[in-house]
């Protein structure tokens, strides 16, 4: 998806969306009038799609403008960004409700010749897809279909009852799945003419797949699906928890009981393709998840979208696409997995192959080339912060909810009279070159640096010495792990900080660390340790779980080789690669 296709596009749907929240018309209506006049235009003999349809409205200029523009593109396009259209006037609230953000063309053909590689063919089989929104994959799949089967030499009727017996789709909106059934009629408009406007029984059903699929699993040979994505409520998790509980942990994202679904809809030897967040790779929460598939699947590959911003229309959000084979139930040994990297025009780049642990743990997913190698080396001995003698804290200030006395310099704190404030710590404290940015007497900051928390002995407050970390960062930036030691002046000044919730706290747990606080966030900063963690890492935060399971060099060879002069970098590299 190009930036100017989306800011064409983006022009032409905001004053339609203005209309829908300002009371002028219903989504609903909207998107039908303008179906109504994109197949007058471009798809014509096919029978009305049952949305209603505004005379008055499709004279707009406005609404003539949009069906103009549809028009002009390729069909999947088409339908993507009219269902894109219905989505963004649906309203941002019912949208994340429903997490109606659709698969751009260019991945979803992408999946579809990754299917075909596997060894699907889709003239043969039954596909589904449990999450239809806007027939974003149905519509192609049935392009698909009808293309291998009229080169088989099957007749127009033979195509669509084929077509009608094989292909099926379910949604919990109900104009999406209106807008999916004639989707399916324009992919298929050549046979339906042919015909006289005969059109077979489409199996486009609105429901909640969760909860009403449990009797066809085991029935697919494709399944196909853009996972919806976000955080579920307690009383969904509840509700799903009787079919779901070998995935739900905590507070689960949506978009895992999904991936869970669509492996209990597959045939053994069944394959799926999913487009979901990189959450699921190594997110603490999606261990269950993680350990299901291992389970029951073989991972054929994972694609890894380069582009975090170009996937799906106002958000923001890391793609992976998952290729993976039903096979009978093991107790889930380990699986090497392909993994390449995806443009968002499709195009992929083999990264190389890597193990995927079943223990729980992340999942250490290459995202560019040379990180298979690292990865297989850091198999190898590997250690954690634990045996460096660190453990993880996250700062437990939050600014805007603690209602506790803060400070903006030392000065304020002396006229408080207090005796029990200490320095608060924040991210931007820290600085590019490692080094920490804290000054008591600083005037005019935005930033407190100060808290009272009654006590100097609160549980977090941080006594012993320690690294600070940013904890909100991002792949774009040039390092993930941004780090400075907090210095021991500091602590022998004030006897203790806390730190505020963007930041992350490696503390030493005894007096005898294997590398002293200023050489851990040098090993931090190495560009050999940040590459493994991005590795490891699936979201924008650095989380406390990821921490714990990064993999480091064993500390006494670490210890050797900074002895013998060698810089950080150099000693991080000669460690993880000894042998391999």
């Amino acid at each position: 998806m190009t930036e100017s296709k989306k800011s064409q596009f983006s022009r032409l749907i905001r004053p339609l969306a203005a209309q829908v929240r300002d009371g002028c018309v219903s989504a609903t209506n909207l998107v039908g009038t303008v179906l109504a006049g994109l197949c007058d235009q471009a798809y014509a003999g096919l029978p009305a799609s049952g949305l209603p349809v505004s005379r008055k409205l499709a004279k707009t200029p406005e609404v003539r403008a949009l069906v103009v523009a549809l028009a002009a593109e390729p069909f999947p396009h088409a339908t993507y960004w009219l269902s894109t259209a219905y989505a963004l006037c649906a309203g941002d609230a019912y949208r994340k409700t429903l997490a109606m953000f659709f698969t751009p063309p260019s991945l979803t053909s992408r999946l579809l010749d990754d299917l075909t590689a596997s060894g699907v063919r889709f003239d043969e089989g039954s596909f589904c897809d449990p999450a239809c929104g806007g027939a974003a994959f149905l519509a192609p799949i049935a392009l698909r279909m009808k293309e291998q089967l009229r080169a088989n030499g099957v007749p127009a009727r033979g195509v669509l009852e084929h077509i009608s017996k094989n292909l099926f789709g379910t949604d919990m909106d109900a104009t999406l799945c209106k807008l999916s059934k004639h989707f399916l009629l324009m992919a298929l408009r050549d046979e339906v003419v042919a015909l006289n406007g005969w059109v077979p029984e489409l199996h486009i059903d609105v429901g909640d797949s969760l909860s009403a699929l449990q009797p066809v699993y085991g029935t697919f040979d494709v399944i196909v699906c853009n996972s919806p994505f976000r955080k579920m409520a307690a009383h969904e998790v509840a509700f799903y928890r009787h079919l779901f509980d070998d995935v739900i942990e905590a507070q689960p994202n949506l978009y895992g009981l999904f991936m869970a679904l669509s492996v209990k809809l597959l045939k053994d030897t069944g394959v799926a393709a999913l487009v979901t967040p990189t959450s699921y790779l190594s997110g603490q929460y999606f261990r269950k998840v993680r350990t299901f598939l291992l389970k029951h699947v073989d991972v054929l590959n994972i694609g890894m979208v380069s582009d975090r911003l170009g996937v799906f229309m106002d958000v923001e959000q890391e793609t992976a696409l998952t290729l993976v084979r039903k096979r009978p139930e093991t107790a889930g040994a380990p699986v090497r997995a392909n993994v390449s990297v995806v443009a968002t025009d499709g195009q992929y780049t083999d990264v190389g192959s890597c193990v995927l642990p079943n223990s729980g743990s992340t999942w250490p997913i290459p995202r560019a080339e040379g990180d298979a190698a690292l990865l297989e080396a850091a198999q190898h001995g590997q250690a954690t912060l634990a045996n460096y003698g660190y453990r993880v804290r996250i700062g437990s200030f939050v600014w805007n909810r603690d209602a506790r006395p803060v400070y903006r310099c030392h000065r304020e704190v002396r006229k408080s009279k207090t005796t029990t404030a200490l320095p608060l710590l924040w991210s931007s404290d820290i600085r590019v070159d490692g080094s920490l940015a804290f000054d008591a007497n600083a005037k005019g900051s935005d930033e407190h640096r100060f808290v009272d928390l009654g006590t100097t002995s609160h549980v977090c407050v941080v006594r012993k010495p320690s690294v600070l970390l940013q904890r909100v960062t991002s792949n774009d930036q040039p390092r993930r792990l941004v780090a400075a030691a907090v210095p021991a002046t500091l602590l022998a000044e004030f006897g203790g900080y806390v730190g505020e919730n963007h930041t992350v706290i490696l503390e030493q747990r005894d007096d005898t660390p294997a590398l002293t606080p200023a050489q851990m966030a040098q090993l931090m900063a190495t560009p050999t340790v940040d590459r493994y963690f991005r590795c490891i890492s699936g979201a924008t935060n650095v989380s406390a779980f990821e921490l714990g399971q990064l993999a480091l060099p064993q500390p006494a060879k670490m210890q050797e080789l900074l002895a013998r002069g060698l810089s950080m970098e150099e000693a991080a590299r000669a460690a993880f690669f000894k042998g391999v």
